[in-house]
Protein backbone atom coordinates (compact mmCIF):
# COMPACT_ATOMS: atom_id res chain seq x y z
CA UNK A 1 0.00 0.00 0.00
CA UNK A 2 1.07 3.76 -1.17
CA UNK A 3 1.50 5.12 2.51
CA UNK A 4 1.15 8.03 0.71
CA UNK A 5 -2.34 7.10 0.03
CA UNK A 6 -3.22 7.02 3.64
CA UNK A 7 -5.11 9.61 5.20
CA UNK A 8 -3.27 11.90 8.09
CA UNK A 9 -3.64 10.17 11.69
CA UNK A 10 -6.32 11.22 13.94
CA UNK A 11 -5.84 11.95 18.15
CA UNK A 12 -8.92 11.79 19.69
CA UNK A 13 -9.72 12.36 23.33
CA UNK A 14 -12.08 9.93 25.96
CA UNK A 15 -13.16 12.09 28.84
CA UNK A 16 -15.15 10.52 30.95
CA UNK A 17 -16.77 11.47 34.15
CA UNK A 18 -17.53 9.53 37.63
CA UNK A 19 -20.58 8.16 35.92
CA UNK A 20 -18.59 6.39 32.85
CA UNK A 21 -20.53 8.51 30.76
CA UNK A 22 -18.49 9.72 27.53
CA UNK A 23 -18.07 13.50 26.49
CA UNK A 24 -19.20 13.79 22.34
CA UNK A 25 -19.20 17.12 20.28
CA UNK A 26 -22.17 17.52 17.82
CA UNK A 27 -20.61 18.72 14.31
CA UNK A 28 -22.69 21.10 12.61
CA UNK A 29 -23.73 18.34 10.62
CA UNK A 30 -25.53 16.09 13.32
CA UNK A 31 -22.85 13.63 13.53
CA UNK A 32 -21.44 13.17 16.97
CA UNK A 33 -17.65 13.05 17.25
CA UNK A 34 -15.29 12.37 20.09
CA UNK A 35 -13.06 15.51 20.74
CA UNK A 36 -10.33 15.15 18.08
CA UNK A 37 -8.07 16.81 15.00
CA UNK A 38 -5.10 15.62 13.16
CA UNK A 39 -2.09 14.44 13.89
CA UNK A 40 0.63 17.05 12.75
CA UNK A 41 3.80 16.19 10.87
CA UNK A 42 6.32 15.79 13.94
CA UNK A 43 3.50 16.06 15.81
CA UNK A 44 3.24 12.94 18.65
CA UNK A 45 -0.27 11.30 18.87
CA UNK A 46 -0.36 12.18 22.81
CA UNK A 47 0.59 16.11 22.17
CA UNK A 48 -2.40 15.99 19.32
CA UNK A 49 -4.70 14.93 21.63
CA UNK A 50 -3.99 17.67 24.09
CA UNK A 51 -4.19 19.99 21.09
CA UNK A 52 -7.04 18.91 20.51
CA UNK A 53 -8.92 18.80 23.10
CA UNK A 54 -8.12 22.48 23.83
CA UNK A 55 -8.82 23.81 20.16
CA UNK A 56 -12.23 22.49 20.40
CA UNK A 57 -13.14 22.49 23.89
CA UNK A 58 -11.32 24.82 25.23
CA UNK A 59 -9.75 22.65 28.27
CA UNK A 60 -6.26 22.54 29.24
CA UNK A 61 -5.10 19.07 30.31
CA UNK A 62 -1.56 18.34 31.12
CA UNK A 63 -1.28 14.71 30.48
CA UNK A 64 -3.39 11.76 29.40
CA UNK A 65 -3.21 8.17 29.18
CA UNK A 66 -3.33 6.31 25.99
CA UNK A 67 -6.63 4.32 25.52
CA UNK A 68 -6.35 2.71 22.43
CA UNK A 69 -6.14 2.77 18.12
CA UNK A 70 -8.89 2.23 15.54
CA UNK A 71 -9.12 2.70 11.85
CA UNK A 72 -11.88 4.11 10.31
CA UNK A 73 -12.53 4.20 6.25
CA UNK A 74 -14.22 6.05 4.88
CA UNK A 75 -17.79 6.04 2.90
CA UNK A 76 -15.91 6.79 -0.27
CA UNK A 77 -13.79 3.71 -0.29
CA UNK A 78 -10.18 5.84 0.67
CA UNK A 79 -8.06 4.38 3.02
CA UNK A 80 -8.98 4.19 6.64
CA UNK A 81 -7.57 6.64 8.69
CA UNK A 82 -6.05 5.59 11.70
CA UNK A 83 -7.37 6.71 15.36
CA UNK A 84 -5.01 7.31 18.17
CA UNK A 85 -6.96 7.63 21.09
CA UNK A 86 -6.20 9.15 24.30
CA UNK A 87 -8.30 9.11 28.08
CA UNK A 88 -8.90 11.80 30.63
CA UNK A 89 -11.31 10.26 33.11
CA UNK A 90 -12.71 10.52 36.46
CA UNK A 91 -14.41 14.52 36.09
CA UNK A 92 -17.27 15.02 38.57
CA UNK A 93 -20.90 15.24 36.79
CA UNK A 94 -21.04 18.72 35.39
CA UNK A 95 -17.45 19.53 35.48
CA UNK A 96 -16.86 20.24 32.16
CA UNK A 97 -20.19 21.53 30.77
CA UNK A 98 -19.01 24.89 30.39
CA UNK A 99 -16.95 24.37 26.92
CA UNK A 100 -15.81 26.67 24.09
CA UNK A 101 -17.17 25.22 20.82
CA UNK A 102 -15.78 26.99 18.08
CA UNK A 103 -16.08 24.14 15.32
CA UNK A 104 -19.43 22.00 17.07
CA UNK A 105 -22.82 22.92 18.15
CA UNK A 106 -22.98 21.31 21.35
CA UNK A 107 -21.39 18.90 23.49
CA UNK A 108 -23.42 16.25 25.98
CA UNK A 109 -22.10 13.17 27.84
CA UNK A 110 -23.33 9.60 27.02
CA UNK A 111 -23.18 6.08 28.47
CA UNK A 112 -21.80 3.68 25.67
CA UNK A 113 -24.95 1.71 25.47
CA UNK A 114 -27.00 5.02 24.33
CA UNK A 115 -25.22 6.24 22.10
CA UNK A 116 -26.04 8.92 19.34
CA UNK A 117 -25.32 9.31 15.52
CA UNK A 118 -21.48 8.50 16.18
CA UNK A 119 -19.55 6.32 13.24
CA UNK A 120 -20.11 2.30 13.61
CA UNK A 121 -15.65 2.39 14.14
CA UNK A 122 -16.95 4.89 16.99
CA UNK A 123 -19.60 2.78 18.55
CA UNK A 124 -17.01 -0.78 18.10
CA UNK A 125 -14.24 1.30 20.11
CA UNK A 126 -16.08 2.78 22.90
CA UNK A 127 -18.43 -0.05 23.74
CA UNK A 128 -14.68 -1.99 24.29
CA UNK A 129 -12.87 0.48 25.47
CA UNK A 130 -15.38 3.23 27.38
CA UNK A 131 -16.49 2.18 31.00
CA UNK A 132 -19.60 0.21 31.47
CA UNK A 133 -22.58 1.61 32.57
CA UNK A 134 -23.36 1.71 36.32
CA UNK A 135 -25.84 0.40 38.54
CA UNK A 136 -28.37 3.49 39.14
CA UNK A 137 -31.33 4.27 41.13
CA UNK A 138 -34.76 3.44 39.00
CA UNK A 139 -35.50 6.93 38.12
CA UNK A 140 -31.63 8.03 36.71
CA UNK A 141 -31.88 4.83 35.07
CA UNK A 142 -35.12 5.37 33.31
CA UNK A 143 -34.23 8.53 32.32
CA UNK A 144 -30.77 7.63 30.54
CA UNK A 145 -31.90 4.04 28.96
CA UNK A 146 -31.74 4.21 25.23
CA UNK A 147 -34.07 5.16 23.64
CA UNK A 148 -35.68 4.12 19.79
CA UNK A 149 -38.25 5.84 16.94
CA UNK A 150 -41.06 2.92 16.43
CA UNK A 151 -41.85 3.40 13.15
CA UNK A 152 -44.42 1.52 10.81
CA UNK A 153 -44.71 1.38 7.05
CA UNK A 154 -47.07 -0.14 3.94
CA UNK A 155 -46.50 -1.98 1.76
CA UNK A 156 -48.56 -1.90 -1.09
CA UNK A 157 -47.58 -3.19 -4.79
CA UNK A 158 -49.14 -2.41 -8.27
CA UNK A 159 -50.16 -5.67 -10.40
CA UNK A 160 -46.63 -5.78 -11.97
CA UNK A 161 -44.51 -5.20 -9.00
CA UNK A 162 -44.07 -1.69 -8.39
CA UNK A 163 -44.15 -0.35 -5.32
CA UNK A 164 -46.24 2.68 -3.93
CA UNK A 165 -43.94 5.22 -2.39
CA UNK A 166 -45.00 8.85 -0.67
CA UNK A 167 -42.94 11.98 -1.05
CA UNK A 168 -43.15 14.68 2.17
CA UNK A 169 -43.43 17.94 2.76
CA UNK A 170 -40.32 19.57 3.61
CA UNK A 171 -41.12 22.19 6.45
CA UNK A 172 -37.57 22.70 7.66
CA UNK A 173 -33.92 22.03 6.99
CA UNK A 174 -33.64 18.29 7.29
CA UNK A 175 -29.62 16.95 7.80
CA UNK A 176 -31.06 13.46 7.55
CA UNK A 177 -29.71 11.40 4.46
CA UNK A 178 -33.07 10.46 2.92
CA UNK A 179 -34.95 13.86 3.52
CA UNK A 180 -36.71 14.57 0.50
CA UNK A 181 -36.63 10.94 -0.77
CA UNK A 182 -39.52 8.67 -1.61
CA UNK A 183 -40.91 6.77 1.30
CA UNK A 184 -43.16 4.32 2.13
CA UNK A 185 -46.51 5.07 3.24
CA UNK A 186 -46.00 5.36 7.11
CA UNK A 187 -44.56 7.15 9.94
CA UNK A 188 -43.82 7.21 13.68
CA UNK A 189 -46.41 5.51 15.62
CA UNK A 190 -48.24 7.31 18.49
CA UNK A 191 -47.74 5.84 21.73
CA UNK A 192 -51.15 3.61 22.61
CA UNK A 193 -50.91 2.18 18.61
CA UNK A 194 -49.77 -0.84 17.68
CA UNK A 195 -48.02 -1.55 14.17
CA UNK A 196 -50.85 -2.55 12.10
CA UNK A 197 -53.02 0.13 13.21
CA UNK A 198 -50.62 2.59 12.70
CA UNK A 199 -49.70 1.26 9.27
CA UNK A 200 -53.36 1.34 8.69
CA UNK A 201 -53.62 4.85 9.70
CA UNK A 202 -50.61 6.49 8.20
CA UNK A 203 -51.75 4.57 4.84
CA UNK A 204 -55.25 5.86 4.97
CA UNK A 205 -53.70 10.05 6.11
CA UNK A 206 -51.01 9.95 2.78
CA UNK A 207 -52.75 8.62 0.37
CA UNK A 208 -56.43 7.85 0.97
CA UNK A 209 -56.63 4.17 0.54
CA UNK A 210 -58.61 2.53 3.37
CA UNK A 211 -58.01 -1.09 3.55
CA UNK A 212 -57.24 -3.47 6.55
CA UNK A 213 -53.32 -4.31 7.34
CA UNK A 214 -52.33 -7.97 6.30
CA UNK A 215 -49.65 -9.83 7.91
CA UNK A 216 -45.82 -8.29 8.83
CA UNK A 217 -43.08 -8.55 6.46
CA UNK A 218 -40.09 -7.14 8.05
CA UNK A 219 -38.59 -5.49 11.01
CA UNK A 220 -35.91 -3.20 10.36
CA UNK A 221 -33.58 -1.76 12.68
CA UNK A 222 -31.57 1.54 11.29
CA UNK A 223 -28.32 2.85 13.20
CA UNK A 224 -28.89 7.23 14.35
CA UNK A 225 -28.26 9.22 11.43
CA UNK A 226 -27.06 12.55 11.67
CA UNK A 227 -29.66 14.88 13.41
CA UNK A 228 -31.75 12.09 14.72
CA UNK A 229 -29.71 10.32 17.27
CA UNK A 230 -31.82 7.34 17.91
CA UNK A 231 -31.95 4.18 16.14
CA UNK A 232 -35.29 3.92 13.86
CA UNK A 233 -37.15 0.30 14.09
CA UNK A 234 -40.11 0.01 11.87
CA UNK A 235 -42.45 -2.32 11.10
CA UNK A 236 -43.53 -3.33 7.79
CA UNK A 237 -47.24 -5.04 7.17
CA UNK A 238 -48.28 -6.40 3.99
CA UNK A 239 -51.47 -4.09 2.13
CA UNK A 240 -51.23 -6.12 -1.13
CA UNK A 241 -52.24 -4.84 -4.22
CA UNK A 242 -53.80 -2.01 -6.03
CA UNK A 243 -53.82 -0.81 -9.81
CA UNK A 244 -52.35 2.45 -10.31
CA UNK A 245 -54.60 2.82 -13.20
CA UNK A 246 -57.87 2.71 -10.95
CA UNK A 247 -56.92 3.80 -7.87
CA UNK A 248 -57.06 7.52 -6.73
CA UNK A 249 -54.24 9.22 -4.12
CA UNK A 250 -55.03 11.83 -1.84
CA UNK A 251 -53.58 13.52 1.32
CA UNK A 252 -56.23 16.05 2.67
CA UNK A 253 -53.72 17.75 4.93
CA UNK A 254 -50.64 18.43 2.67
CA UNK A 255 -48.19 16.49 4.35
CA UNK A 256 -48.13 14.58 1.17
CA UNK A 257 -46.84 16.34 -2.47
CA UNK A 258 -46.64 13.71 -4.85
CA UNK A 259 -47.15 9.17 -5.43
CA UNK A 260 -45.20 7.31 -7.59
CA UNK A 261 -44.85 3.39 -8.14
CA UNK A 262 -41.75 2.62 -8.25
CA UNK A 263 -40.05 -0.49 -9.52
CA UNK A 264 -37.81 -2.23 -7.03
CA UNK A 265 -33.99 -2.47 -7.36
CA UNK A 266 -32.59 0.46 -9.02
CA UNK A 267 -35.28 2.74 -9.95
CA UNK A 268 -36.18 2.56 -5.63
CA UNK A 269 -32.36 2.75 -4.67
CA UNK A 270 -32.32 5.65 -6.29
CA UNK A 271 -35.46 7.60 -5.65
CA UNK A 272 -35.37 6.23 -2.40
CA UNK A 273 -32.00 5.38 -0.73
CA UNK A 274 -30.34 2.62 0.14
CA UNK A 275 -31.56 1.91 3.24
CA UNK A 276 -35.03 2.25 1.69
CA UNK A 277 -34.14 0.19 -0.82
CA UNK A 278 -33.04 -2.20 1.74
CA UNK A 279 -36.48 -2.16 3.54
CA UNK A 280 -37.99 -2.83 0.26
CA UNK A 281 -36.19 -6.23 -0.24
CA UNK A 282 -36.53 -7.38 2.97
CA UNK A 283 -40.35 -7.19 2.94
CA UNK A 284 -40.57 -8.24 -0.72
CA UNK A 285 -38.72 -11.54 0.10
CA UNK A 286 -41.00 -12.02 2.86
CA UNK A 287 -44.02 -11.96 1.18
CA UNK A 288 -42.65 -14.50 -1.53
CA UNK A 289 -42.05 -16.65 1.18
CA UNK A 290 -44.54 -16.35 3.76
CA UNK A 291 -41.43 -15.87 6.50
CA UNK A 292 -41.47 -12.45 8.35
CA UNK A 293 -37.84 -10.93 7.61
CA UNK A 294 -35.68 -9.05 9.73
CA UNK A 295 -32.51 -6.96 9.44
CA UNK A 296 -30.44 -3.84 10.60
CA UNK A 297 -29.23 -1.57 7.69
CA UNK A 298 -26.28 -0.59 8.00
CA UNK A 299 -24.57 -3.94 8.90
CA UNK A 300 -24.16 -3.33 12.96
CA UNK A 301 -20.90 -2.28 14.53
Amino acid sequence: MDRSSRPSPLAAVLVTDVLGRVLLLRRPDGRWELPSAAVRPAEVPEAAAVRALAEVCGVAADTMRPAGVFEEGAEDGAEPARWHVFALSAHAPGALDRLVLPRHTTHAWFFTDNLPGVSPATVRFLRTHAPARPHLPRPQWLATTPRAWLCTAAVVTAPDGRLLMVKSRVREPDRRPDAGRWNFPGGVLDTHEDSPTGAARELREETGLDRPPGPLLAVVWQHPAPGADHPIVQFFHDFGTADPAVVRLGCPDGEITDWAWLRPGEELDAAAGPARGYAARQALAARASGRTATGAYPPGP
